[in-house]
């Protein structure tokens, strides 16, 4: 890791989610499934649908009525296992315009348990996936990916410079420095 897959993707999330009935981040799967559990993730990802719609209330003032009125209908689901959370996902979110970020996916099952199908998710719907394994991708047929590189000698110099002394060059006699942090860093030189 370490190239900026992660905040890649969230920067695409953040200037496209607009275009979107609903959006979800999800981030750092490797971890998050090792500690809580895919049916943790997927009780997150099944519950936008419900998120959404309220929130589209909320902004025309009408969550007391709709609360009200559709109190079966808004409850949020539960469930125990990951056949259900399959069921659920499709169920709540194939008639929405969806995007979708799995960031840090690390074995085919987190894939197959959060974004299986097309058909879990309406049409025009988006699924970004950052994972270090390319191989991942290929089995679960994903129709394009973008490799995210190091940066060049001169980018790599051009943003350390920036974090370092608030403009795109170094100071005077700091040249060397920054140099041999990039070369230590092998072009990350925020690593």
């Amino acid at each position: 890791g370490g190239v900026g897959k992660t905040t890649i993707a969230r920067k695409v999330y953040e200037a496209i989610k607009g275009d979107f009935d609903v959006s979800c981040f999800l981030e750092n799967i490797r971890e998050v499934s090792k500690t809580n559990g895919l049916v943790h993730i997927q009780k997150e990802l099944s519950n936008l649908g419900v998120s959404c719609f309220l929130e589209k209330c909320k902004t025309n003032g009408l969550v007391p009525i709709v609360e009200e009125v559709f109190r079966d209908q808004l409850r949020i689901v539960d469930f125990d296992n990951l056949h259900d959370g399959k069921m659920i996902i499709a169920n709540s979110l194939s008639n929405k315009k969806v995007l979708l970020v799995l960031d840090d996916v690390s074995e085919l099952s987190q894939l197959e348990n959060l974004a299986g199908k097309q058909e879990w998710f309406g049409p025009g719907s988006r699924v970004i996936i950052t994972t270090r394994d390319k191989h991942l991708l290929k089995t679960h047929g994903v129709h394009l990916t973008c490799k995210a590189r190091a940066l060049a000698q001169n980018e790599a110099l051009q943003l350390i410079c920036l974090k370092a002394f608030k403009r795109d060059q170094p100071k005077k006699g700091y040249l060397n420095l920054c140099k041999e942090m990039i070369e230590c860093a092998r072009g990350l030189p925020l690593a």
